[in-house]
């Protein structure tokens, strides 16, 4: 027979599983990227500036699709005297700034 506990602790066992994996993929990304190492003789500043591209644009494009619309929603919350509106407006905001600055780490740490 089947007690209640054992869905919860499945669950649990899931997650401490999927969190372990997922910081042990990170390292050993980081450490791949840290070994990484062009060899002697060979220019890499065309791979950097592309690099630095595709996170402008990356940086770009996460806070135009976040921080657009809480900008909005801040604007229309304080236009209709909704208080619930506009702090959801500037969570989005602070949530959307959380994101840009954690592509500028991402970026500043594997590359």
């Amino acid at each position: 027979m089947e007690t209640k506990k054992q869905p919860k602790r499945k669950n649990r066992l899931t997650k401490i599983f999927s969190v372990t994996s997922t910081v042990l993929c990170t390292i050993a990304m980081t450490m791949q990227s840290y070994s990484a190492a062009p060899p002697t003789g060979v220019d890499s500043s065309s791979y950097s500036s592309l690099v630095d591209i595709v996170f402008w644009i990356a940086g770009i494009a996460v806070a135009a699709a976040g921080g657009i619309p809480s900008i909005i929603k801040i604007v229309q919350g304080q236009a209709d005297e909704d208080p619930r509106g506009r702090n959801a407006g500037i969570a989005g905001a602070v949530i959307t700034g959380a994101c840009v600055g954690a592509l500028v780490a991402i970026k500043t740490i594997l590359f």
